[in-house]
């Protein structure tokens, strides 16, 4: 059976590879730097405090810096803050004269707002750029664009200018950003949450800036001593967020987002490149790299990136050195079946998630996936999300919690939590705006405490139902809307169709229901002539499921993919920022970025 239905898929796979002709115009052409508005200039400001760590293996003990939060502010607001700190530094060295000493550098002990110590900053550049839609047509898009300051370093200068012999050392101590992140972002539901939308200072010491990957990854602008190295990020928006939140977004259209990712970041070195040449930031290190990064879509679309950048004969321009990837659904297929065929069963066997057959843990997901191909995917168009969805199943706003992005205040969005909370509101009322839900029980059958579960049986039409059954055993699809359903789906399969030149870093933790384990697995058996480096090289959850890739290391500078693949129970959510973990030096994300940029020897 198993047979039969990779020979299904192949042809599929086959056949869907035509599908998305993403044109190529003005890709090879130099990208005219006019063609950039900056539309806004706003200041991250970085907090943290040095902690001691023992190193459990070793027992060895380090001095880390542990982030403690970050806020934005605008450049007046900033100037103020900056004002403040070197009066404080005016102060230090008007002490460190007195005592004919020459004082020591811990500016940070002298200034504390907040609560905080102010350690680091960088410049946000909000700028919109021209790329393609779906059709080929023209469209303005938007980024934003994270420059670190290194004002650890500039507040050495100004200490060191206070002294006859400081000049002569600032050239030396200048330091420029080491290397480019393109920062992918995870789904999102609510324009709110897209990067140039992110202004987020309301929490307690700025934590719920981690609640966030834009916030986490604008932490690789941050510099101190212990922290490399310190990047130039790129966020993209995506289309459908930011200026073109009036679109759809489409969703899982990976050539189309990475072809869109690869305009922002061009435009974005045009613009910085610019801003070198006026003297208003520092040139790039001479040895500077691009690498992708991004949990769950954003893994997906790291991925794609990396894909796109090497297939369109990019790596050279870029400076392109690979990819880091979280918990990303690069196979949507068999993500899918997944969610048809799994019983809670992990690659742990004493260890059983939340999820059974037939049901969903992010119900949100599957009208997600299905807009987004209906809107974009050519295979799609000629069909109704009413072919896919029950109307009883979206009498519950499914739709309306999409669309909503347009809404202009934040307040009538709703992120993907607030639709959990919709749900979950649904299941106890079963009302949703005056319609009574039926079977509200059986649409939504549990709640695991952080996700509202959905069943696909009471989600799905019958006809899409049946289909999707007969797509798990191998059997034809009777379907239509089905057969071009999983054919617009392969198209966007990141397994196959390429052979990856450079270093690709996954993280993947096989507790994950949203976007299952299978994905990296199927990566593993689909790209068997890489050579594989396991992290974690006592415990390998894919060889349980029977996946041995031929070709592995026990040399991390040999490998081609290094894995990071994690018994954790940390579903999802919580799975991220567990890859993006602010409170170490070692975090998976920094982890592998680190091994990429060092390239294969």
């Amino acid at each position: 059976m198993k047979r039969i239905l990779s020979t299904i898929m192949g042809l599929l796979v086959l056949l869907a590879a035509n599908a998305q002709n993403v044109t190529t115009d003005g890709l090879h052409q130099p990208v005219n730097v006019n063609d950039v508005v900056v539309t806004k200039v706003a200041y991250a400001v970085f907090s943290s405090h040095d902690s001691v760590y023992v190193n459990p293996q070793t027992g060895q003990s380090d001095t880390v810096t542990i982030d403690d939060g970050m806020a934005t502010y605008t450049p007046e607001e900033f100037e103020v803050k900056m004002a403040a700190k070197r009066a404080a530094i005016k102060k230090l060295i008007e002490r460190a004269k007195a005592r004919r000493n020459a004082p020591t550098i811990t500016p940070d002990q002298d200034w504390n707002y907040e609560g905080k110590q102010e350690r680091s900053s960088a410049r946000l550049y909000y700028y919109t750029y021209p790329s393609v839609d779906a059709d080929g047509n023209p469209v303005r898009l938007s980024a934003l664009m994270g420059v670190p300051m290194n004002t650890v370093v500039d507040d050495f200068a100004d200490i060191l200018m206070g002294w006859p012999w400081g000049s002569s050392l600032i050239s030396d101590i200048k330091i420029r950003p080491s290397n480019v992140v393109i920062g992918c972002h995870v789904t999102i539901t609510s324009n709110w949450e897209c990067p140039t939308s992110y202004e987020r200072n309301t929490s307690i010491l700025g934590l719920d800036n981690f609640r966030t990957d834009t916030g986490m990854m604008l932490f690789y602008t941050r510099y101190d001593l212990l922290r490399q190295p310190c990047c130039l990020v790129i966020l993209p928006d995506y289309e459908g967020y930011g200026l073109t939140k009036d679109r759809p977004h489409p969703y899982l259209y990976q050539e189309l987002t990475a072809r869109q990712c690869v305009d922002a970041t061009r435009y974005g070195l045009a613009l910085y490149q610019q801003k070198v040449a006026r003297e208003e930031e520092l040139p790039l290190d001479d040895g500077w790299k691009t690498i992708c990064v991004g949990f769950s879509q954003g893994g997906s679309v790291s991925l794609a990136t990396h894909k796109y950048i090497e297939t369109n004969d990019l790596t050279d321009e870029l400076h392109f050195a690979g990819s880091v990837c979280g918990d990303g659904p690069y196979s949507p297929v068999d993500h899918l079946q997944y969610y048809m065929t799994d019983d809670g069963s992990t690659t742990y066997p004493f260890i059983k998630t939340s999820h059974r057959k037939e049901r969903v843990s992010m119900p949100i997901v599957m009208p997600l996936i299905l807009k987004g191909m209906l809107d974009s995917n050519p295979y799609m168009r000629q069909y109704a999300i009413t072919d896919f969805l029950t109307q009883n199943f979206l009498n519950t706003g499914v739709i309306d919690y999409i669309e909503a992005k347009k809404n202009p205040d934040a307040k009538d969005q709703y992120s993907t939590g607030d639709v959990n909370e919709m749900f979950r509101l649904i299941k106890e009322t079963g009302i949703h705006n005056g319609k009574q839900i039926l079977q509200k029980d059986s649409l939504f059958p549990f709640d695991d405490g952080d996700n509202v579960h959905g069943n696909m049986r009471f989600m799905l039409t019958e006809k899409c139902l049946a289909d999707f059954r007969r797509l798990t055993k191998g059997e034809e699809l009777q379907n239509d809307f089905m057969k071009d359903l999983v054919k617009a789906l392969e198209s966007n399969n990141l397994t196959v169709g390429w052979r990856p030149q450079k270093r690709i870093g996954f993280y993947h933790t096989t507790y994950d229901t949203v976007v299952p384990y299978v994905n990296l697995l199927k990566f593993m058996e689909r790209q068997s002539e890489l050579t594989y480096y396991f992290a974690n090289e006592g415990d390998k959850p894919s060889e349980r499921e029977g996946v041995r890739p031929p070709h592995t290391t026990e040399n991390e500078t040999e490998a081609d993919v290094m894995i990071i693949d994690t018994g954790s129970t940390a579903d999802h959510v919580p799975a991220g920022q567990d890859f993006f973990f602010f409170g170490s030096v070692t975090s998976p994300d920094y982890q592998l970025m680190k091994w990429v940029l060092k390239g294969k020897e």
